[in-house]
């Protein structure tokens, strides 16, 4: 007996595995198998951050689960938009919250990169930010790379731009264009994240520009 072509054609249709990046919707309430329930949506893949861009971030931020996966995509994707090295901008991280995206100070700035409201809501109105909600991490991750980026835009130095982000662009202003200059106590947080950033070098044992990402970013500055 034959087959009708429409029939056989359908039959195949449903045996075949379902394309690279088409999934099945989720079934709710039943147990069949899932690709008979498949709707033809296409959801492209997100490419992911590099492994040990990945691993770095995951290690830390392991109490966010799947998230830092996430945040891994996300500093990959601003620091090659901003030429920045993404080892200085997790060591950033570590020295303003310790990967706690809970973490307040006492001048009220918030979250993985403790960004304060003004200046989170500054990075907002420039665009493709879901939200200025900076106990999001995501949003905050990606608002302070936007905000050092700047920093490092206007003073065009990356130490000038650490002490920026700590100490405030407006203060950081003043004492530049002050006889005195900058006093010696504003150093000491650049000490800080270059140290950190140094320790995740050495931990990873990753080279000093990956070339993986800076081939995306162009030239970094790493100001070092």
């Amino acid at each position: 007996m034959h087959v009708p072509l429409r029939l056989a054609a359908s039959l195949a249709l449903l045996a075949a595995p379902p394309p690279c990046g088409w999934l099945p919707s989720p079934a709710v309430g039943t147990g069949g198998p899932g690709f008979l329930r498949a709707t033809l949506r296409a959801r492209p893949a997100a490419p992911r951050a590099p492994a040990w861009l990945e691993q770095a971030v995951c290690d830390r931020a392991a109490d966010l689960g799947p998230v830092c996966t996430q945040i891994a995509r996300a500093v990959a994707e601003e620091a090659a938009e901003a030429s920045l090295d993404p080892a200085l901008v997790l060591a950033i991280i570590e020295v303003e919250s310790a990967w706690d995206p809970d973490a307040v100070s006492g001048r009220e700035a918030r979250g993985l990169m403790q960004l304060r409201q003004q200046a989170l809501q500054a990075e907002a109105r420039g665009g493709r930010l879901t939200s200025s909600d900076a106990s999001d991490p995501l949003v905050n991750v990606r608002a302070g790379i936007r905000y050092f980026a700047r920093l490092l835009g206007r003073f065009g130095d990356a130490e000038l731009a650490l002490v920026a982000y700590n100490a405030g662009p407006n203060r950081l202003a003043a004492y530049l264009r002050a006889e005195a200059g900058v006093p010696e106590r504003l150093w000491e947080y650049p000490r800080r994240v270059r140290r950190e950033e140094q320790r995740l070098r050495e931990r990873l044992a990753a080279p000093l520009a990956p070339a993986a990402l800076l081939a995306v970013a162009g030239n970094a500055r790493t100001g070092g």
